[in-house]
């Protein structure tokens, strides 16, 4: 065969091998997947924190539906805990008075002369004199403190007028004796009858003026003095005593407060004075057997004879009444010195006793010494009884005679004490018609 030939045909073998290897190609490439280009940002920020379980995911939104802690700011000073007032050792009244106040007897007042029955009316002041001061110490002994007085004045019954303050501090004893009060003659029927109430207090212990007013004695040897100069009263058994006249009057009468038996005088004649001003110290001077200032409420005129009952006068404790009323006998008579117990409904307890006035007139002008209420004309206080409910009780002609009574702070509560009515025997029917 002639070489051309032969190499043509080589030609075409090599040609028809590529043309079967590139279909086989084709083919392959044709059933592949085909390929994209990716483009994969390079963020700035945090990387995406990965998924969170499904735990995380229910206690989020547990979280995101519960209630929003209240805020509150935080304190910047150190906590200090508030100061409480004293507890009041004694609001029940025991029956002993040595047991509350240890031996102390009251005045036995000589009684003064009678004074001129025509005067009446406020007492001129006169010209202010110097006055020496004594300077004495507190006895040592146990402080008492009683609980504070209501805000004065206060009428919450238009008859009431507690209008004074106390004239000894709470930390002290300011309520009076109740074995020797106003209108009494003392446990055993032996003393004078009281004009005031006293209260026993160690030398030395503050005593305060219990109203604004003007000092019109400021002495030893307490005398009522007249217009004219002449003297109406003397009653030398008080000691160094201060007399005030204040600026309100009770139905347009005067009204003055005595303060009796101090160690020390600190006000003069003529001074100015306000309320709770201390006005002298408590001692023994007059006639006593203990230190106590014996304190006494005047109305009308500045007389012995014109006292009334300073229980009424004088602003109650917080949370404290008092009880005023009337004992009468069958014809519906005053009764005299008798003996009234004020009994805790709750507890069965005696809280207090009182006794009736003692009706004596001394000066022979129609009226008795100790004077009754204007408003509620008692003859019996019992003062500084805790809110609640009481049986006031006594006997009247051996018969036991009991009255249930509410008292409420800062007020008074009356009662009247009297026999039970006798039932009339009714004859007896005979049965006939009429």
């Amino acid at each position: 065969m002639p070489l051309k030939t032969r190499q043509s045909s080589n030609i075409q073998g090599a040609l028809l091998l590529l043309a079967l290897v590139g279909g086989v190609v084709y083919l392959a490439l044709r059933e592949a997947p085909p390929s994209y280009e990716v483009a994969i940002p390079i963020a700035n920020g945090t990387p995406t924190a990965s998924q969170p379980s499904w735990q995380e995911v229910l206690q989020q939104q547990f979280v995101a539906g519960a209630t929003a802690l209240p805020q509150a700011a935080l304190p910047t000073a150190s906590y200090a805990p508030p100061t409480l007032e004293p507890t009041d050792p004694g609001l029940v009244f025991a029956l002993e008075p040595t047991q509350l106040f240890g031996t102390v007897v009251p005045t036995n007042t000589p009684l003064p002369p009678p004074p001129s029955p025509t005067y009446i009316g406020p007492t001129p002041i006169p010209l202010a004199t110097s006055s020496a001061v004594e300077v004495v110490n507190v006895a040592g002994g146990e402080r008492r403190w009683q609980p504070p007085p209501l805000p004065l004045p206060i009428s919450r019954d238009p008859r009431d007028h507690y209008w004074l303050a106390r004239p000894v501090d709470s930390s002290a004893v300011n309520y009076g004796l109740f074995y020797y009060s106003y209108g009494s003659d003392g446990p055993e029927d032996a003393w004078r009858v009281h004009h005031g109430v006293d209260m026993p207090n160690p030398i030395g212990e503050s005593v305060r003026a219990a109203g604004p007013g003007t000092v019109i004695w400021a002495a030893d040897g307490f005398r009522v003095e007249l217009p004219d100069g002449s003297i109406a009263e003397t009653t030398y058994s008080y000691g160094n005593t201060v007399l005030i006249e204040h600026d309100f009057g009770y139905r347009g009468q005067p009204i003055y407060t005595l303060y009796a038996h101090l160690s020390a005088i600190l006000v003069t004649r003529g001074q100015r004075v306000q309320t709770g001003d201390i006005i002298g110290l408590v001692g023994d001077t007059g006639v006593v057997t203990g230190s106590h200032v014996h304190f006494e409420v005047r109305v009308g005129r500045n007389s012995w004879y014109a006292v009334r009952n300073p229980l009424l006068w004088m602003v109650p404790y917080v949370g404290h009444g008092v009880i005023a009323g009337r004992i009468v006998g069958p014809d519906g008579e005053l009764l005299d010195d008798q003996d009234i117990s004020i009994i805790d409904r709750r507890t069965g307890r005696v809280v207090q006793t009182a006794s009736s006035y003692v009706r004596v007139d001394i000066n022979k002008d129609g009226l008795p010494d100790v004077v009754a209420d204007d408003a509620w004309n008692e003859n019996f206080v019992a003062g500084d009884i805790p809110e609640g409910q009481y049986q006031v009780v006594a006997r009247i002609d051996g018969t036991r005679v009991a009255r249930l009574v509410e008292v409420y702070e800062g007020t008074t509560t009356f009662v009247e004490l009297a026999p039970p009515e006798q039932v009339t025997p009714q004859p007896a029917s005979d049965g006939a018609g009429s």
